[in-house]
C-alpha cells in the first residue's frame, strides 16, 4: 500500500492551559512514522496570558484553533466533527505517545481488520516528568468489562473508524463533568468489535493539575464526580451482582501486579510490607 492509498489518521488534542505539556505530545505526534496524520488542536479558552496560543502558533502542520471555553467533551466532540480522517483517536495535551510506530500499529490493525471498528492498545502510566510509574495497573481485562469496571482503556490508546462514530452519533456525553470518558468507552463495548494488540500505544501522565486530582481536592467537585459515577452505572443498568464480582476479579488482579512489583524490588519483606498496609486499610489495624 503506497502513502497516498493509506487511510488518514486524525489526532484530536482539547486544550486548556496545555503549555506545560503540550511540547512533549507535539514531538511525539511530529515523530510517527505513519504516513498520513493530521493533528487538530482546540484551545479550549485557555487563560494562561496566551502561554497556549503561542506555542500553538509556532507549530507548522497542525490544524487548530481558539475559542470560548465550553469544556472538554464538547471540545472532543467539536474535533471528531471537524477531522477529515478515516481513523481518529483522541489525546489530551498532558499526555504522548510512547513512540513513533504507536498510531501506525492501531492504523496497521484497523486496516487488516476490516471487520473492527476500534483497535486498541495497552497504556503506559508516567509520573509529572513522564517517567513510567513503578507499578503499572493490570490491562489485560476483555472490552466487555468496561461496562462495569471502566477506566482500562484509555482513549490515548485507542483508534476508531469515524464514519462509525458520526453514523451511530457515538459521542461523548457532554452534560457530565468527570465520567465522559468511561461513559463513551462504555457505549463503544456494547456497539463495537475491539481487536487489542499487545504493546503501550499512549502515556497518561498523572500530575495535580488533572480534573481528577482537582476534584478529590474540592468538596463539592468530589460529591459531583460520586454522584456521576453513580449515575453511570445506573444508566448502563450494570447489575449489583455482576459488578461486584468484576470488582473482586479486578482488586485480585491489580494486587497481583502490585505483589509481583513489590517481590522484584525486595523480596518477601517488601511483599510483607506491602501486605500490612493492604490489611490496615481494610481492618484499621496491621
Amino acid at each position: 500500500m503506497s502513502t497516498g492509498d493509506v487511510p488518514l489518521v486524525s489526532i484530536i488534542t482539547p486544550a486548556y492551559n496545555s503549555a506545560r505539556y503540550l511540547p512533549d505530545l507535539l514531538r511525539s505526534v511530529s515523530g510517527q512514522s505513519y504516513a498520513r496524520i493530521e493533528h487538530v488542536i482546540i484551545d479550549d479558552g485557555s487563560d494562561d496570558d496566551g502561554a497556549t496560543v503561542r506555542l500553538l502558533e509556532r507549530q507548522p502542520g497542525v490544524r487548530w484553533w481558539s475559542r470560548r471555553n465550553v469544556g472538554q467533551y464538547a471540545t472532543m466532540n467539536e474535533g471528531v466533527r471537524a477531522a477529515t480522517g478515516e481513523f481518529v483517536t483522541l489525546i489530551s495535551a498532558d499526555d504522548f505517545y510512547v513512540d513513533g510506530d504507536a498510531v501506525g500499529a492501531l492504523a496497521r490493525c484497523l486496516i487488516d481488520h476490516p471487520e473492527c471498528d476500534v483497535a486498541y492498545g495497552f497504556t503506559l502510566h508516567v509520573n509529572d516528568a513522564g517517567q513510567p510509574l513503578p507499578v503499572q495497573p493490570y490491562q489485560r481485562y476483555p472490552p466487555w468489562m468496561l461496562r462495569y469496571s471502566p477506566g482500562f482503556i484509555f482513549h490515548c490508546s485507542l483508534l476508531v473508524r469515524r464514519t462509525a462514530l458520526l453514523r451511530d452519533d457515538c459521542l461523548f456525553d457532554e452534560s457530565v463533568r468527570f465520567v465522559g470518558d468511561a461513559e463513551w468507552m462504555i457505549r463503544l463495548s456494547k456497539r463495537y468489535r475491539f481487536l487489542r494488540i499487545d504493546r503501550c500505544i499512549g502515556a497518561y501522565r498523572h500530575h495535580d493539575d488533572q480534573t481528577s486530582s482537582q476534584a478529590a481536592r474540592d468538596e463539592r467537585a468530589d460529591a459531583r464526580r460520586r454522584n456521576e459515577h453513580t449515575w453511570l452505572h445506573q444508566r448502563h443498568g450494570t447489575g449489583h451482582v455482576m459488578k461486584a464480582l468484576v470488582g473482586t476479579y479486578n482488586t485480585f488482579h491489580q494486587r497481583r501486579v502490585k505483589a509481583l512489583t513489590a517481590w522484584r524490588r525486595g523480596g518477601s519483606r517488601q511483599v510483607l510490607t506491602l501486605a500490612s498496609g493492604w490489611i490496615e486499610r481494610k481492618y484499621g489495624r496491621k
